[in-house]
């Protein structure tokens, strides 16, 4: 019997959505959650009454959706925390095509038989150093072990060129294709975290839903290092703030549907 309801919830809430971007929300720092915004208007779409689904929004509040629908939407929420998270600088690499002769060790990179490279910003090219590990994750999602063989001197766009050496990959890698490359770095610092599943990512920004109060506030939010499936905050929360991690996708068409009319034009 809980097909139904369920049913009911997901018509409702993505019939007509029309993915427009929403700007409700484009004032503030993100830690006023409780102030009182303008207020919401009627304009004839029923915009902040409560939808069929238990569903509903708010300007100044958010979104708002009974304990039923909270139930079935599956929404988790998690404390934002403070830990020690490794810096990843991540790049696009770019296959060479030349080959040279086998290593015999998988993990002896003195003589790479794969090359490639790719670009870093100027400051994230002054924390590589030659020998620093690579992960590599191949077309068919494999993750393979490389090393920064050299940095280049920046070019004129404000970038640095990071050569790196593959062992025994021939079969693995193929010339000219680009893959994804990551270099972890070590960290003592401690930062404020959030699961990566709680980050929304819009034409206009990067956003969390903050609980606020009964409902869930978009907040901007701005995103440094990533790793094991942790994202560090810079700006925009703080440590203790409790933000929805599941689903921020399905808050965000709820509020768009609320002020774009579920695709109403304006």
């Amino acid at each position: 019997m809980a097909l139904i309801p369920a049913l009911v919830v997901t018509t409702s809430l993505f019939v007509g959505c029309g993915r427009k971007e929403s700007d409700a929300h484009k004032e503030g720092d993100g830690h006023d959650h409780g102030a009182e915004k303008a207020e919401s208007k009627d304009d004839g779409h029923g915009h902040g009454a409560e939808s069929p689904s238990g569903a509903s929004f708010m300007a100044g509040k958010g979104v708002i959706v009974t304990d039923e629908t909270r139930k079935i939407l599956g929404v988790e929420v998690t404390e934002v925390m403070e830990q020690k998270l490794p810096s990843q600088i991540r790049f696009n690499m770019q296959v060479f095509g030349e080959k040279h002769h086998h290593a015999i060790r998988d993990d002896d990179h003195a003589g790479c038989d794969v090359h490639g490279s790719g670009f870093v910003t100027l400051d994230n090219a002054a924390a590589l150093r030659t020998g620093q590990p690579v992960q590599i994750q191949t077309r068919s999602n494999e993750s393979l072990a490389g090393v920064v063989l050299a940095v280049e001197k920046a070019q004129t766009l404000g970038e640095s060129e990071v050569i790196v050496g593959v062992t025994n990959a021939t079969e693995k890698m193929k010339p000219g294709e680009f893959l994804s490359a990551i270099v972890t770095l070590p960290r003592e610092d401690v930062v404020t975290v959030i699961p990566r599943s709680a980050l929304l990512r819009t034409s206009e920004g990067t956003f969390v839903y903050v609980v606020n109060g009964d409902a869930y506030f978009r907040t901007a939010v701005k995103v440094g290092s990533e790793a094991s499936g942790l994202l560090e905050i810079t700006d925009g929360l703080l440590a203790g703030d409790s933000v929805v991690s599941k689903p921020v996708e399905t808050f965000y068409l709820i509020e768009l549907r609320a002020t774009k009319g579920g695709g109403h034009s304006h």
